[in-house]
């Protein structure tokens, strides 16, 4: 019986039985891959079973077993300083005078005038800020009748008159006109009774503005005599009218 060969490169030949033989083979080859490439993804898929959705993270608030207080949310460590924070001294962060015990409480631990450059901008932009997150409480004009108040919120005490609070609560009395800028920013900061802070919502220069205009606030309703020697002749004409017809 005669063989058959097929012509192949050059100095190679290969007999037909053994060529059918190998296209076979690779055909075989060839329908295995697939199953492979399942069996590999499928092995992977095993191994991913790290359950994404049960991740070992907190929910916000979650309670936790770890830590003592049983809070997963955990506070700032102290002495932390974020990105950008340094920026400004101690005082402009603070209120309060470098190098002062920030729990302690006391007048002259906070900075008495506004440690920032009181310009019309920045009394415009305190004002701006003012209408935005105070005047619901305290109104516009600092008299703590704001909208919330008519509808049954705790009523804040008025700039014009009344005792400071926290001064109050440490047997200080010492009216708002007569308190630090500092404490006032302090106040704003990390907030008092019913007032919640606004550290997160205003920005650090922007609670300096608030207080620079809560302090032009108060000279409108009760101007000092140096205060009305500076105004012009219209402005103090003005002000003694209003003053009589408030008789």
């Amino acid at each position: 019986m005669t063989t058959a060969f097929f012509v192949t490169p050059p100095d190679t030949w290969v007999p037909a039985s053994n060529r059918t033989s190998g296209r076979n083979l690779l055909m075989n080859h060839r329908r295995r891959i697939p199953f492979a490439c399942v069996a590999a993804a499928l092995a992977l898929l095993a191994g991913c079973r790290q359950q994404m959705a049960q991740q070992p993270a907190y929910r916000p608030l979650e309670a936790s077993e770890f830590f003592p207080d049983n809070r997963s949310a955990r506070p700032i460590e102290p002495g932390t300083v974020a990105r950008g924070q340094l920026a400004d001294g101690v005082e402009v962060r603070t209120g309060r005078r470098a190098g002062t015990d920030p729990e302690a409480f006391a007048r002259d631990l906070f900075v008495a005038k506004v440690p920032l450059a009181v310009t019309a901008d920045l009394l415009e932009r305190g004002r701006e800020r003012f209408t935005i997150f105070c005047s619901v409480c305290h109104d516009r004009l600092g008299t703590g009748d704001g909208r919330v108040v008519q509808r049954g919120f705790t009523r804040p005490p008025s700039y014009h008159g009344d005792l400071s609070r926290g001064f109050k609560q440490r047997g200080i009395d010492l009216p708002l006109t007569e308190a630090p800028d500092g404490y006032l920013y302090e106040v704003v900061t990390r907030g008092y009774g019913a007032m919640p802070d606004y550290a997160s919502q205003i920005p650090t220069h922007d609670r300096w503005a608030i207080v620079a205009y809560v302090r032009a606030l108060q000279k409108s309703q009760a101007p000092g005599a140096a205060d009305v020697e500076r105004l012009p002749e219209e402005g103090r004409k003005a002000l003694k009218e209003a003053r009589e017809n408030a008789k």
